[in-house]
């Protein structure tokens, strides 16, 4: 579903007028856009990152790849096509020429292991650990820094497997990556207590239509990652 269409399915619900066509660019920057409909676009985008926090969403799942450098420790999650940014969830790190997986450390552990410099292990990685952020491209948020231990002294592929939320929608045709009905039902259920309608009950049925689609949408994806949980003894 689009992003015009999330909207419109706001407003029918509000019984407002609907966004007839799409605008050019920024919402926030089209003349075309009521003040109100940007209101329940604002909405929108609340309700979104909402139901984004609630669950590793299998729509939200990405992999970035870096190529080690021998002599390089740190590397950036991103380039000029995309980045991880700074706000996701690391599912998990391995090299791809070996198979293994990293384990994450914390700065101070990556510290003390790599000073004095002169003594820095070197080898293939068997830890990671984030330091900072760096601007990739000036029109995007920073990505993440990723420090690797020890130092790669070879050239390797390792994926970075995370769940990353999507860009706020800006353009009418952004498509949503999450379940579009509880995103609806989530800024619907904004827009009514932004309105105070009829003393809140109105509030109360649909936060509850909220939460039971959520529910469901929670446990329909679930459904296709249901050995994640599992543990097996090799």
């Amino acid at each position: 579903m689009t992003y015009r269409d999330l909207i419109n399915e706001v407003l029918i619900r509000l019984r407002e007028e609907t966004i007839s066509t799409d605008w050019s660019g920024n919402i926030n920057d089209s003349s075309t856009v009521t003040d109100y409909q940007k209101v329940i676009g604002s909405l929108v985008n609340d309700s979104k990152r909402n139901v984004e926090a609630q669950h590793d969403w299998l729509t939200l799942r990405e992999t970035f790849t870096i190529s080690t450098v021998s002599g390089t420790m740190q590397y950036i999650l991103g380039d000029t096509n995309s980045g991880a940014g700074t706000s996701f969830k690391v599912l998990d790190v391995i090299n791809r020429d070996t198979g293994n997986v990293l384990n994450q450390a914390n700065n101070e552990w990556i510290n003390k292991k790599s000073f004095p410099s002169a003594n820095i292990a070197v080898g293939e990685p068997t830890h990671y650990g984030f330091n900072g952020s760096s601007s990739v491209v000036s029109t995007r948020e920073n990505d993440m820094n990723i420090d690797l231990y020890p130092v790669p002294n070879s050239a390797q592929d390792i994926n970075i497997n995370i769940v990353k939320r999507q860009d706020t929608l800006k353009a009418a045709t952004d498509i949503i990556r999450v379940p579009s009905q509880v995103v609806m039902l989530g800024a619907w259920a904004r827009a009514i207590s932004e309105r105070g309608e009829d003393g809140g009950t109105n509030t109360s049925i649909a936060a509850a239509e909220v939460a039971d689609a959520l529910n469901l949408a929670i446990m329909l994806d679930s459904g296709n990652t249901e050995y994640e949980n599992d543990w097996y003894i090799g």
